[in-house]
């Protein structure tokens, strides 16, 4: 009867225990192949140029991701987002290149640069 009850309580601890394992095994494994090589990418591209900002789009374009992944990788960098008022287009900038409380008007001129790349 004690060996029953035994393989009855492996099998239920092995059938929680082992989802979880596994998704936490798959879940680093992302983060280590596709996660972080896609943040050192957008860092260095928001981090080695003269303009501040650079559009969603050429970013998105070239980690091969889709936008809001992208959003959601720039976010974890501590990126800021703003919409061009030339452009309309969606851009970000590093927090720590482009503070929040920067004047409106060199904000606005730095886009402007940005556009023109």
């Amino acid at each position: 009867m004690s060996a029953v009850l035994a393989a009855i309580f492996g099998g239920l601890i092995g059938g929680i225990v082992g989802p979880i394992v596994l998704e936490e095994y798959r879940s680093r494994k992302h983060a280590k192949t596709w996660k972080e090589p896609r943040k050192k990418l957008l860092e260095s591209m928001l981090r080695d140029t003269k303009y501040k900002f650079k559009t969603l789009e050429r970013l998105s374009r070239t980690i091969g991701c889709t936008e809001d992944q992208t959003r959601s990788l720039l976010i974890e960098l501590e990126a800021r987002g703003a919409v061009s008022k030339k452009t309309k287009k969606e851009i970000w900038a590093l927090i720590e290149r482009a503070p929040l409380q920067e004047s409106q008007r060199k904000l606005d001129e730095e886009i402007i640069e940005e556009e023109r790349e």
